[in-house]
């Protein structure tokens, strides 16, 4: 995999034209799987640049699976988080799909060695969804599910930070969680008491004070996550 890689980095930088188009793409990336006559139609765009800031610098293969129901599969990405768009390697080419037309989409990062999936916001119902955009990472599944909403501001700017493109200078990356409980999203705050009261749990309040886990880290996020999803909540209640 890693040989790959390196491949977009010797495309051509530079691509004439921003015109969205219908392309006819093979569903089946004929890189990994040769030739297949399958093919699904969505609309590209040729970039006139390639962005600056994505979810990931990286360029990570995976399945990128579009509202009109059909699927493109082993596709190397990078989800520009400015523009709301996938870069997909096409061929020779780099293109990009509007974050419009896709559903979720799945990568596996070969710099954390683990599969990740990212779904549209359009899927999520939010209490309140402030500045929320585009695609956030689903980091546990189960009866509550977390997420994580990776975004760029420009803290210095005139106009509101959330008015941001990518020559912009100053550019931030912030990191926000969320738990969907009862199909509501709720962003996740600094205070624990406050979080805890989201869940209403006794064992589980046991269970963070015990193992002194943050609402501000994500590797205790997922924990305290995991372990309410998990029996060991009902094992603790009897």
């Amino acid at each position: 995999m890693n040989v790959f890689i390196s491949r977009p980095l010797l495309l051509v930088f530079l691509f004439l034209g921003y015109n969205t188009c219908q392309s006819q793409i093979p569903t089946y990336n004929p890189f990994f799987f040769g030739d297949k006559h399958v093919e699904t139609k969505v609309p590209t765009v040729d970039l006139t640049a390639i962005g600056r800031y994505h979810f990931d610098q990286s360029w990570n293969a995976g399945n990128i699976h579009l509202k009109n129901g059909d699927s493109l599969i082993a596709y190397y990405m990078r989800y520009d988080l400015i523009r709301n768009q996938l870069e997909v390697i096409l061929g020779n080419n780099i293109k990009a799909i509007n974050g419009s037309f896709i559903e979720s989409f799945e990568w596996f990062s070969v710099d954390r060695l683990r599969p990740e999936v990212f779904i549209s916001k359009q899927s999520i119902q939010f209490e309140n969804s402030g500045d929320v955009t585009g695609f956030l990472q689903l980091l546990e599944e189960g009866v509550v599910r977390l997420l994580k909403c990776k975004r760029m501001i420009a803290p210095k700017a005139a106009t509101s930070p959330t008015l941001v493109n990518d020559t912009d200078s100053d550019i931030q990356a912030i990191e926000e969680f969320f738990l969907v409980l009862d199909g509501k999203a709720i962003e996740i705050s600094g205070g624990k008491k406050k979080n805890l009261e989201i869940f209403n749990s006794k064992p589980l309040t046991k269970f963070v004070k015990q193992s002194n886990l943050r609402f501000n880290n994500e590797s205790d996020l997922k924990k305290i996550v995991e372990y309410y999803n998990s029996g060991q909540m009902d094992q603790s209640q009897g």
